[in-house]
């Protein structure tokens, strides 16, 4: 078996944001990675860096993980960062304790003791920090090279002297026989009392106070590659860093296991660092980046070293040799040449490698093959040797899928047979348990099941499947159960039908993914999916490995009891699923990003959540929900924040969960109402309603008071209006009396002067030739009652109270008029005829019309105005 080696992952300054040189890495309790950059101090939680930087920015050489602080130093500079909730919180100067002579030392390490006394180290002083203590206390023991804690101990390579043992209080002994012939010490590693001890070309093992070479291979292969760092690992394995080959790995024993080196494993070539986290994993801090090397999952894969031998497809070890069929060839493992050999004549595609009884039978791109050892005999020259199924009762006969359908092959004697009836392309088989019947795929147009003639040289009869559509297909029998496979999901094949499973052995099945059988006998299974493979023991899951199967033609086969080896599109790799180690329990971390609390201003309604699980190996998937948001779970992702806009005020929930040992978090927060729904802006509605009811109600009282106002001066007007009406009625009434009075006294007086005037005319008549006294008197006493002005006085004060002081005004305006005018006047307002008149003034009617005639003059009225209505209008 070649050598294989573990998965790794490197890191660039691109993807940390920060320098290229990485000098020193350490882990938190809760999994958070630090480390050391020439830019400051990297944070890593599996999913997101962050760099955290030093007063003055100096370059960053040692970090150190001690209670609740990480410890850094760098040139001039070292103190400790404090945790803070889920993070770290400001740093704190312990440098800046020291008196200022024993400053500026640039510290390259830092160690801790049991008991947490923390030493911190430059080339020339140690500046220990003892447990409980704030200030650091200096020591200078000389020349000396980076130390090593074991326990309570510290080993300190002293130049010239060898390794001086220090414990917390400071008592320091000598190790006898430690010094390597005055060259310098660069790495310890292991127990005080047995240390292991690395020059830049040896290692040696220090044991009862002499030095002895550790492993002579261990020699061989480091001579030259410049030790630089030493680590032994959890598990007894021993980690080399070197300046000019990458990383070793030896067994306890100084066996190498394998290297990592550029080009096969690491960034680069110079190993600045040497870190074992918490899950068994080792980080290599470089010059120019940081790698990953996953050792904690049961997986190896074989790293072609500049001769890739392409993708694989089938794999077997075959009489002791290592077989591995790919897309431009078939290879075998020679040990003595420590890699892969093409075996002759087998270059091309390869399909499938099955082991007979006349040996190693390799179906071809070019036909079908037997191998045997380094050598291929060509047996059948039947294009795309798919898969092989033996013949029931004849071992020396195989069913055979190729391009051009359906063959029997003869392995024994090396004869081919093509069966008639299908001519389709068949890439898989598998009996289907009923007698003579087999069920065949094609790449894409489905499947058939095919009726067999007994001695299976013929076919019967072919019914094809077409229901559904197949999609990269793939057939595999699980014990009774034969199962097809395709994108859209997996379908149990009973009774000629295809029935589709949504769980299988009590696991639930997405689209996408593949079930694989493992090693017949065992209750082993597997899940393919599109980025990792997930390993079941009956329905109990071992554990998954983020590793990518061929995508078409997803294959693994048994190597031995417990290993299997996966076929993968560059290479293959090694799989040893009940290795799983229990996984690392960390705190999924979940904070609110930025300056945010968790009673949010409404103004900054725009949430952002960031989580991670510090699982620093793999890339884990999350998925979430945010209560009084949505209950339903998103999908998974690995994405690692959320962000919500316009949240609306109210209580809410995120919840997060990882697909890793089924972590969850959980943060409650309050997104607080606008300031004009706070409860002090209710309280001011209230006050404000309060008041503007107040003031409604005494708008309102007003408006009722207006109201009751203005309907009593209604009220008191109507009243004023009866009493107007009464009194108009009354002066009416009285007009109409005085009117009546007017009109009677009116008459009377005509009546009278009309009847004095015929007295007159008939004295005149009857005694006009009588003279005498008694005739002249009477002549005399009618002419005084005729011009009476008492009877005038009478008649202008009744005038006057009907027509308004008529006269009054008429004499006002025109003055020229006589007594005599304005008796005429006021006989034609009052509408009398010339004929009515004419007796009042004891006139004829003649006389009145030419009285008429001067008043019109006197009134300086023209022609076509009319004299009664201008009086009747003035």
């Amino acid at each position: 078996m070649p050598v294989l080696t573990p998965r790794t992952t490197s890191f660039s300054e691109e993807d940390y944001g920060a320098g290229s040189q990485n000098w020193d890495v350490a882990q938190s309790p809760d999994g958070v990675l630090y480390v050391a950059n020439s830019g400051g101090v990297l944070r890593y939680d599996g999913l997101n860096w962050r760099v955290l930087t030093l007063p003055g920015r100096p370059t960053v050489r040692a970090v150190a993980w001690c209670g609740d602080r990480l410890y850094v130093g760098g040139y001039g500079e070292f103190g400790y960062f404090p945790r803070s909730g889920v993070g770290l919180g400001d740093y704190v100067s312990l440098s800046a304790r020291l008196p200022a002579r024993e400053q500026g030392e640039e510290i390259w390490n830092i160690e801790v003791l049991a008991g947490g006394t923390v030493v911190f180290q430059s080339f020339s002083r140690l500046y220990w920090l003892r447990a409980g203590e704030e200030a650091p206390t200096v020591e200078e023991p000389g020349a000396i090279m980076l130390g090593h804690a074991s326990g309570d101990t510290l080993l300190l390579p002293v130049t010239g002297r060898g390794v001086v043992s220090y414990l917390p209080d400071g008592a320091a002994t000598l190790l006898p026989g430690s010094d390597p012939g005055g060259r310098a010490i660069v790495g310890l590693a292991g127990p005080a009392a047995a240390p292991l001890l690395a020059t830049q070309d040896r290692i040696y093992r220090y044991r009862a106070g002499r030095l002895e070479p550790w492993s002579a291979e261990a020699d061989a292969r480091l001579s030259g590659q410049q030790i630089n760092r030493l680590r032994i690992m959890g598990n007894g394995e021993v980690a080399v860093g070197t300046i000019a080959g990458g990383v070793y790995c030896f067994d306890a024993g100084g066996r190498l296991l394998y290297q990592l080196s550029f080009g096969a494993g690491l960034a680069n070539n110079t190993v600045l660092a040497l870190y074992e986290d918490r899950s068994g994993n080792l980080w290599a801090g470089l010059d120019r980046g940081l790698d990953l090397v996953v050792r904690s999952e049961p997986l190896r894969f074989y790293r072609s070293g500049g001769r890739p031998i392409g993708a694989a497809y089938a794999a077997k070890v075959y009489n002791g040799t290592f077989y591995v069929g790919t897309n431009q060839g078939l290879y075998y493992y020679s040990p003595a040449s420590a890699r892969f050999e093409l075996v002759a004549g087998t270059a091309g595609q390869v399909w499938e490698l099955r082991e007979t009884p006349a040996g190693l039978l390799c179906g071809h791109n070019d036909g079908t093959f037997l191998v045997s050892g380094d050598r291929a005999r060509r047996i059948s020259e039947r294009s795309g040797g798919w898969q092989t199924i033996p013949v029931p009762g004849d071992s020396s006969r195989l069913l055979q899928a190729n391009y051009a359908g359906l063959s029997t092959l003869d392995i024994m004697g090396g004869a081919e047979a093509r069966l008639e009836g299908l001519l389709s392309p068949l890439r898989y088989l598998a009996p289907t348990g009923r007698q003579n019947e087999i069920l065949a795929l094609h790449g894409s147009r489905g499947a058939y099941r095919v009726e067999l003639s007994d001695d299976w040289r013929g076919i019967r009869r072919v019914d094809t499947l077409r229901e559904p559509d197949l999609i990269r297909p793939l057939l595999a029998r699980f014990g009774d159960t034969l199962l097809v496979q395709t994108d859209e999901g997996v379908y149990h094949y009973r009774d000629g039908a295809l029935i589709a499973l949504t769980h299988f052995r009590g696991v639930a099945l997405a689209a996408g993914h593949y079930l694989l059988p493992g090693r017949a006998g065992t209750a082993e299974w597997f899940v393919v999916g599109p980025d990792r493979l997930t390993a079941y023991r009956h329905g109990t899951r071992l554990g998954a490995v983020p590793v990518r199967l061929h995508r078409d033609f997803p294959y693994l086969t048994a190597l031995g009891p417990g290993e299997y080896l996966l076929c993968l599109e560059d290479g293959f790799a090694v799989y040893r699923p009940g290795d799983h180690a229990a996984p690392a329990h960390y705190p999924l971390q979940l904070t609110l990003a930025g300056d945010a609390t968790d009673r949010i201003d409404y103004r900054n309604n725009d949430v952002r959540l960031a989580y991670a699980l510090p699982v620093l190996d793999r890339g884990i998937r999350y998925r979430y929900r945010l209560r009084g948001f949505s209950d339903g779970w998103s999908e998974w992702s690995t994405r690692g924040e959320r962000e919500f806009t316009n949240l609306e005020e109210g209580d809410y929930r995120f919840e997060v969960e990882a697909d890793w040992y089924g972590a969850t978090a959980q943060l409650a927060f309050t997104v607080l109402p606008p300031w004009y729904r706070t409860a002090w802006a209710y309280l001011a509605y209230a006050l404000l309603g309060a008041g503007l009811l107040h003031l409604l109600y005494r708008e309102h009282r007003k408006r009722l008071q207006r109201q009751a106002r203005q309907l009593e001066a209604v009220r008191q007007r109507q009243l004023q209006r009866q009493r107007i009406l009464a009194r108009n009625e009354k002066l009416e009434s009285e007009n109409r009396r005085k009117s009546q009075e007017l009109a009677n006294t009116t008459l009377t007086l005509a009546k009278k002067n009309e009847m004095l005037l015929d007295l007159k005319e008939e004295l005149a008549r009857t005694g006009g030739n009588r003279t005498g006294q008694p005739a002249h008197k009477l002549l005399h006493l009618i002419d005084r009652n005729l011009n009476t002005e008492e009877d005038w006085a009478i008649f202008e004060s009744h005038f006057n109270e009907v027509h308004e002081e008529f006269l009054k005004r008429l004499r006002a305006t025109h003055p020229e008029l006589t007594s005599g005018d304005l008796r005429l006047a006021a006989y034609l307002r009052m509408d009398l005829s010339s004929k009515e008149i004419a007796p009042l003034l004891h006139i004829s009617v003649r006389g009145v019309e030419n009285k008429r005639y001067r008043l019109r003059k006197k009134l300086e009225l023209e022609n076509n105005d009319n004299l009664n209505q201008y009086l009747q209008d003035f």
